[in-house]
């Protein structure tokens, strides 16, 4: 009876395995739909919110390997960043590789995105803008 158990554990492993390989391998790299939404706005202005960015080329391509600074000048006078770098899939992570750009007090937010054979992207985010996914697609140089 140990060997029927052990051998259907191992079953169970080696199918779970295969499929999880399966789902990741049919998922479009471009196609970020599936993937969950890590971005938090504030609820009032200077509090603590997260960003999830999502970096594309104009024909719809992530961009790996983006460097990104979000840049908040508080109300109360205090001056915050967060820095990142997009993975394979072009969405931003933190410093441990998780998803989204590191917690931050949000007031008036600057975001700027420099990737290589990109122009750089400069532009103001409202922080209640946080609460999705936001979507940059840079435009290549020359």
């Amino acid at each position: 009876m140990q060997k029927l158990t052990l051998v259907l554990c191992t079953l169970a492993l080696v199918v779970g395995t295969g499929m999880a390989q399966q789902n990741s391998a049919n998922m479009n790299v471009g196609d970020d739909n599936n993937i969950p939404n890590m971005g938090r706005a504030p609820k009032e202005m200077n509090g603590i919110g997260r960003l999830d960015l999502r970096v594309s080329d104009a024909a719809g391509n992530p961009v790996p390997g983006a460097y990104v600074e979000l840049e908040s000048r508080r109300t109360d006078g205090y001056f915050c960043e967060a820095f990142s770098q997009t993975d394979n899939r072009g969405i931003a992570i933190d410093q441990y590789g998780k998803q989204g750009v590191p917690p931050i007090h949000m007031g008036n937010l600057k975001l700027k995105i420099k990737a290589k054979g990109f122009r750089t992207l400069t532009m103001d985010l409202p922080h209640n803008a946080l609460s999705e996914p936001v979507r940059v697609t840079l435009v290549r140089k020359g």
